[in-house]
């Protein structure tokens, strides 16, 4: 067991802390979450400023947020993954295609975790940034997600993290989800309408890796005005992210040629 530092620890724990906080933070409430001596939040924080891994954002309000540098730390982890690289020119793809946001998420500790995007231009602009999380059972990445897993790991993820909703439109139990999950494995793609945002509409598709296993899925979102109602045009996108996740699959080494099987 190697020795462990306090100090690099809570150094840690703060960037934590301020990276998946939904607004900036003071000195006294990240000394407050993480139980730790005022002056050595101060400290620590101040330090992390002078090399670019938090700012002040709020000079009023004496509050910190992530810094450029910590930005730039994230991008150079995604820029040296096979995943990251190879699909990015396929989000572009896509998105030229369908004329709307392209997304690659993950799963990561049983919610969906957003890796990268490419924006359109006519899109509606979402809640889901780069670094992001979001459940899995009211996401179109995390039902495509879920419906590549056997049921049994699906009850395990609910009974886990529970289904709470986030619009009037999420499933509103697990029956009603593991039915989604059956049209999905049939269909070859899943389908969010308004369930994560009342005015986006997602199709996504799962990522399989050389093992057959799962590792991300990949989404076109966009205003649910432009989808509701018109399955031409649902069609059309959930056949071509399905279509562009296999080519990413098989560039990772995934030999089979569907995206789903029949899981009980």
């Amino acid at each position: 067991m190697f020795p462990i530092n306090r100090s690099s620890l809570r150094t840690v724990d703060i960037l934590n802390l301020i990276a998946e906080s939904k607004s900036a933070l003071t000195i006294t409430e990240i000394s407050n979450f993480l139980q730790m001596p005022k002056t050595s939040t101060f400290d620590i924080v101040y330090a992390l400023i002078s090399k670019g891994f938090l700012e002040v954002a709020d000079e009023r309000l004496k509050t910190f947020g992530l810094g450029i540098q910590a930005f730039k730390v994230g991008m150079a982890y995604l820029e040296k993954t096979d995943l990251h690289q190879a699909a990015r020119p396929l989000l572009e793809y896509m998105m030229n295609e369908a004329g709307e946001t392209t997304f690659l998420a993950m799963q990561k500790n049983n919610q969906i975790v957003y890796l990268d995007k490419v924006e359109a231009s006519s899109s509606i602009r979402t809640a889901s940034c780069l670094g992001s999380t979001n459940p899995m059972h009211c996401t179109g990445v995390g039902k495509a997600l879920l419906a590549a897993y056997p049921n049994e790991r699906v009850r395990s993820i609910i009974s886990s993290e529970g289904m709470l909703p986030k619009t009037e439109y999420s499933l509103p139990n697990l029956a009603a989800l593991l039915a989604d999950l059956d049209r999905i494995r049939k269909r070859g793609y899943s389908i969010d309408c308004r369930e994560s945002e009342v005015e986006v509409f997602c199709v996504a598709a799962p990522v399989y890796d050389r093992t057959g296993s799962a590792v991300a899925a990949m989404s076109i979102a966009g205003m649910a005005s432009r989808f509701i109602g018109k399955e031409e045009r649902i069609c059309f996108c959930g056949n071509l992210v399905r279509a562009t996740v296999l080519r990413l699959s098989q560039k990772l080494g995934f030999t089979g040629n569907s995206l789903y099987s029949d899981f009980q």
